[in-house]
């Protein structure tokens, strides 16, 4: 089964669904907010594929989540699809810890490039119980540094898990002004 999973988030940025505050009880997202002027895909029929955005610049944003073998953790998640995202073209990955967030969720941040440096990804691997999410952003290598602003801000508001309420959206920096 986590074979089967590693194969389907090396596949995301290559799929294209919903927008607005998202959640999906029957996986345990609580909430999440794709970034300001991102429009829902399709989702058609990829079972473990929750939603995906796209925006005009090229950016291509998912939202996956499989249940997961007992005591899986980001870490484990991320390192199981390395060499499927190596057989994807992902080159220069680094993994970094990811902010903590205000749910129980176990958090780690994925960086690569494809298309020999032409497009950046950036993916959230978390996992809360017994459920493995990962979120996946792809754009053009200019546009990297505020696409990322953006994955970040959608990141934050993941929240997942069986207890208490979904967070309250926070303000983004495009509502500030």
């Amino acid at each position: 089964m986590r074979a089967r999973f590693a194969v389907v988030v090396a596949l995301l940025p290559f799929l294209v669904a919903a927008t607005g505050r998202f959640h999906n009880d029957a996986m345990k997202v609580r909430g999440f907010e794709p970034p300001v002027g991102w429009d829902a895909q399709p989702v058609g029929s990829y079972a473990r594929l929750l939603g995906a955005w796209e925006t005009k610049d090229g950016g291509r944003l998912t939202l996956v989540a499989q249940k997961v073998a007992a005591g899986a953790s980001a870490r484990s998640l991320a390192d199981e699809s390395r060499p499927a995202l190596a057989r994807q073209g992902f080159r220069a990955i680094t993994l970094s810890p990811a902010p903590p967030a205000g749910d129980e969720s176990d958090r780690l941040l994925l960086d690569a490039s494809i298309d020999e440096g032409r497009r950046f990804v950036r993916q959230l691997y978390a996992v809360s119980g017994a459920v493995g999410y990962v979120v996946t952003m792809v754009g053009p290598a200019a546009r990297a540094t505020g696409m990322r602003r953006d994955f970040d801000e959608a990141a934050a508001s993941l929240s997942v898990g069986d207890g208490g309420e979904a967070t309250a959206p926070q303000k983004r920096r495009s509502e500030e002004h």
